[in-house]
């Protein structure tokens, strides 16, 4: 009883800093985890929910099904990026799938067709000009299904980019 009575005595007069957890405005992850990443912290989660339901009290807002932005503000330089010097077309696609690269830089693209289970089932490497690259996967005796194609361009002077995408192959 003493001891409670001291503690109490102590926390009122300042001795003792005792403070509760706060959540802020965050995401309670349970099947994902958080990664720094160019001194940027990004969260990640598996198996979203499809359907978002959101409850509220006074001081407490909750989502379920995706993760919430937080208020900071991000930015993002505006670069030429992969996605903008590459066309994939058409898509979905029956023969022929075209790459259309336009580069200011000398290097290669080169590609991996892959099916969903990760085997590969075409590749190629393109050496590009300065100006425009084109290429052709050819899908035509493929099965009906959907693909994964893997573009990475490697500039002569600077770091490699991949970008994926979903090829759907029809008849």
């Amino acid at each position: 009883m003493k001891r409670s009575i001291i503690v109490i005595l102590l926390v009122m007069a300042g001795a003792i800093n005792i403070r509760a957890q706060g959540i802020g405005p965050s995401a309670l992850n349970a099947t994902g985890g958080t990664a720094l990443i160019g001194g940027s912290e990004f969260d990640w989660s598996v198996g979203e929910m499809t359907m978002v339901s959101t409850f509220t009290t006074p001081n407490v807002i909750i989502t379920q099904g995706v993760l919430q932005p937080s208020d900071a503000m991000v930015s993002v330089p505006d670069t030429k990026s992969l996605s903008k010097l590459l066309k994939v077309f058409p898509n979905p696609a029956t023969d022929i799938v075209n790459l259309q690269y336009t580069s200011s830089n000398d290097g290669t693209l080169s590609y991996r067709l892959l099916d969903m289970a990760g085997k590969e089932i075409s590749s190629q490497r393109i050496v590009v000009a300065s100006g425009h690259a084109n290429g052709q996967v050819d899908v035509k005796p493929l099965a009906v299904a959907t693909y994964m194609l893997e573009v990475t361009i490697v500039p002569e002077n600077g770091a490699p980019e991949t970008m994926s995408y979903k090829i759907q192959k029809l008849k």
